[in-house]
């Protein structure tokens, strides 16, 4: 059945910035744990939905991850949706790049 008044959330698509150190790992990243605190502190304040790395093999970090990574989260509107993911500083930094888009979900459980 379509929901169609279901929720809407905010889906950050992070991938490499300017500063990338290309042939290192995600999670090997200078200022990779900064990133990890940023996503902690939003997760603390109920604002994450899900979120975390692509992956090219699964296994989590006994995986093989891919380049960049993704969150799907709550916000009031574009604007601080936008400013949510802008103010990660990994984003600020230069490590990663952002887009931010509205996801609309008329199928849920």
């Amino acid at each position: 059945m379509v929901d169609e008044n279901g929720p809407h959330y905010f889906v950050a698509f992070q991938s490499p910035g300017p500063n990338w150190t290309q042939g290192v790992k995600y999670n090997e990243q200078p200022g990779f744990m900064d990133h990890v605190g940023y996503m902690t502190e939003m997760a603390d304040k109920g604002l994450t939905v899900l979120s975390g790395p692509f992956m090219k093999e699964a296994g989590g970090l006994n995986g093989v991850l891919d380049d960049g990574g993704m969150t799907i989260f709550k916000a009031a509107d574009y604007e601080e949706a936008n400013k949510i993911a802008t103010d990660d500083p990994t984003v600020k930094s230069g490590l990663l790049n952002v887009e931010v888009k509205m996801f609309w979900v008329p199928f849920h459980a």
